[in-house]
């Protein structure tokens, strides 16, 4: 099921779409609908590419948690738990391994919040792409957090979930072995919500404690209605997100009955 779920997001999130609509307007040229479709596919690649659409879509996601300034206002808790994101290993012209800017903030969220009060952090996540050897992402990003300053009794590796409902049962695990219940749950703030319905799915307790946000005051530019590679990537990352929460939703009630 796993490999199936990875085929469909390759199938569905932008741009294979885009791809599979002009192959349908090639194939069907000589009518004078799939022309028509030409015209409003090219339309809907323009605005849906736009940095105004990609944050009117991404805006109800981040807003949905607000950052957690000051953990004293979540006491008590018991540990950290810092989901991983894009990791980058050593190899090909990369000299050393490596962490992606979304993994940087999340890392460095945590980082903060263990500075003002100090608990154990959970890293959890581990290999996603089934066709490629493990890589050892996990650790990579838990060597950040000790490379920052982070005692290693305090960072818990957890690398065997494939994905965040995942990560939420492999927690629940490290959680009772250890006996903490209440805990900050840090990822991308586009990220929390589906990730908060997983965890309070399984194992409740989990105070949001987003990070990574990337909406900030908008400012109007002519250039920003033209599409952009940036925001074709965080309009992908956040449909991403909204097909994520629909298969989530699905997930919980099938794990609660």
């Amino acid at each position: 099921m796993f490999v199936v779920k990875q085929f469909l997001k390759v199938l569905i999130l932008p741009p294979m779409p885009w791809i599979l609509l002009l192959l349908f307007v090639v194939i069907l040229w000589k009518r004078r609908w799939a022309r028509k479709l030409l015209f409003a596919t090219i339309a809907l690649v323009v605005v849906t590419h736009s940095d105004y659409s990609y944050r009117l879509l991404r805006y109800p996601l981040e807003s949905r948690y607000a950052p957690l300034l000051d953990p004293r206002a979540a006491e008590p808790y018991d540990a950290i738990v810092v989901l991983t994101g894009g990791t980058i290993p050593a190899g090909g012209l990369i000299p050393f391994p490596a962490i992606s800017e979304d993994m940087f903030r999340r890392l460095d969220e945590a980082w903060r919040l263990y500075r003002l009060r100090p608990k154990p952090i959970i890293v959890s996540g581990g290999h996603v792409d089934p066709f490629t050897a493990p890589m050892n992402e996990n650790q990579i990003a838990c060597d950040y957090l000790i490379l920052w300053g982070i005692p290693k009794t305090h960072v818990i590796s957890e690398p065997h979930s494939r994905d965040t409902f995942e990560s939420a049962l492999q927690v629940q695990k490290i959680l009772e072995q250890r006996g903490l219940k209440r805990y900050l749950l840090v990822t991308s703030a586009v990220h929390m919500p589906r990730s908060m319905l997983a965890f309070q799915s399984v194992t409740p307790g989990a105070v949001a404690a987003p990070g990574d946000f990337t909406i900030g005051e908008y400012r109007f530019s002519p250039l920003s209605l033209f599409p952009s590679e940036a925001a074709a990537q965080k309009m992908s990352a956040t449909v991403h997100e909204y097909i994520g929460l629909a298969n989530y939703y699905w997930r919980a009630r099938s794990y609660r009955d």
